[in-house]
């Protein structure tokens, strides 16, 4: 594991501290008086735990400088105004989709919130999560459309990560929006000048052409009250494989966000049915990924798990490159489309529970690379002038040079 910042390990430490796998003592030693706190803050903010850090940190105020405690309580009050007007929203659009006739299921945000962590105000979330069937997809979106939503990205953009990343993204700005972000500085909680949806029709990352395997999230339904009215979202079980799925796919994206809530999902059912949640990974074609993101998970949280589940990570040895990857080590140089997709296509095939499986990801990958990457360029032509009727060559020699141009990111 690389070696962290006294920062990012006193934020580490309050999370566990917060979710019960280590005592006072040995968060209060990390207290250092050289402890920079601006940074501790800031790194709870860009890592999703700030309200974890406030209630850990209250537990032990006598250590901690009087500014940065009212400085944690305004941003912890702003999070909480911030995320009852999020579940206020969530509310009134799966209404409107109730309405419409579209059945939907809320999940991350205030559902998260309020089912693992009991308090829609302890969890930092900016967006909202709402999954509907694929062939009712188009037409939720016509609802949100009503509502005021529009989504930023091009047709093309749009249906590409509909069948690639299963959802699109749609925002919304309004005056409730506006006026929260003038009283507050937005950039604090990275608040959004906009509210934004994800609407989803399955759980990345997609490992089959059909979308039957989703069919099984909807038998998984758990009742929760939200803001004391009844709405629907996934089990405990089901929630936990996609907390777990969201720490693996992306390991260069991970945050403790991510880890905190699939700890926090253990902590707070007790009664979790490991078969199931087992059962479920399998059916979604993603178990591998399940065991790496609760490997990950048990390794920086230390959360206990029951015994047959640990000799099942012993025998499965889920392999993760990085464990966790300090924010001041994550690469700020931007990627191509190319590089882009070659890092998530060549991570989809590590993970995969079968390697037959990567035939499907490999043909999608070689679809957007015919559809996109092969059409000739100018430079082709330039480089060799063809007649007509051998235009067709054209599609041999790009792919040469792209292999040229991009050689270094393939090794």
């Amino acid at each position: 594991m690389t070696t962290l910042a006294p920062e990012v390990t006193v934020l580490l430490a309050c999370v566990r501290f917060y979710l019960h796998t280590t005592t006072k003592s040995e968060v209060t030693c990390l207290l250092a008086s050289d402890l920079n706190w601006t940074t501790l803050l800031r790194s709870a903010i860009d890592n999703g735990v700030m309200p974890v850090l406030y209630q850990s940190l209250k537990a032990m105020e006598d250590l901690v400088p009087r500014a940065v405690m009212v400085q944690l309580q305004t941003c912890n009050r702003m999070n909480g105004l911030q995320n009852f007007s999020q579940t206020k929203e969530l509310l009134k659009i799966l209404a409107q989709l109730e309405n419409a006739g579209i059945d939907a299921i809320a999940f991350k945000g205030p559902t998260l919130a309020a089912s693992a962590y009991g308090n829609v105000t302890l969890r930092q979330f900016n967006d909202l999560d709402i999954l509907v069937r694929q062939e009712e997809f188009w037409q939720a979106k016509a609802v949100f459309i009503a509502l005021g939503y529009q989504s930023s990205a091009k047709e093309a953009d749009e249906i590409d990560t509909f069948n690639r990343y299963l959802q699109i993204s749609l925002s919304h700005s309004n005056p409730e929006v506006t006026m929260f972000n003038q009283r507050f500085e937005p950039s604090l909680l990275h608040s959004n000048p906009e509210r934004s949806i994800d609407m989803h029709w399955g759980i990345p990352p997609r490992r089959l052409r059909k979308s039957d395997q989703f069919e099984r999230l909807w038998e998984n339904l758990y009742p929760i009250n939200l803001m004391n009215q009844p709405i629907k979202t996934f089990s405990p079980e089901a929630t936990l494989v996609i907390q777990c799925m969201n720490v693996a796919k992306e390991p260069w994206k991970r945050s403790f966000k991510q880890i905190c809530d699939a700890g926090q999902i253990i902590q707070a059912h007790p009664d979790l049915n490991w078969h199931s949640a087992l059962k479920l990974s399998f059916e979604l074609r993603s178990q591998r990924l399940f065991l790496i993101g609760l490997s990950v998970t048990r390794q920086l949280l230390h959360i206990p798990l029951p015994q047959f589940m640990l000799e099942m990570l012993v025998r499965s040895q889920p392999t993760d490159e990085l464990l966790f990857l300090p924010e001041g080590l994550r690469l700020r140089t931007p990627l191509s489309k190319l590089q882009v997709w070659w890092r998530e296509y060549t991570y989809q095939l590590k993970t995969l529970d079968r390697w037959w499986d990567g035939l499907f990801i490999t043909g999608h990958y070689l679809q957007w690379i015919l559809k996109v990457g092969l059409l000739p360029s100018e430079r082709e032509r330039e480089f060799l002038p063809l007649p007509n009727g051998l235009f067709f060559l054209y599609y041999l020699l790009r792919p040469i040079r792209l292999l040229l141009k991009y050689s270094h990111i393939l090794k």
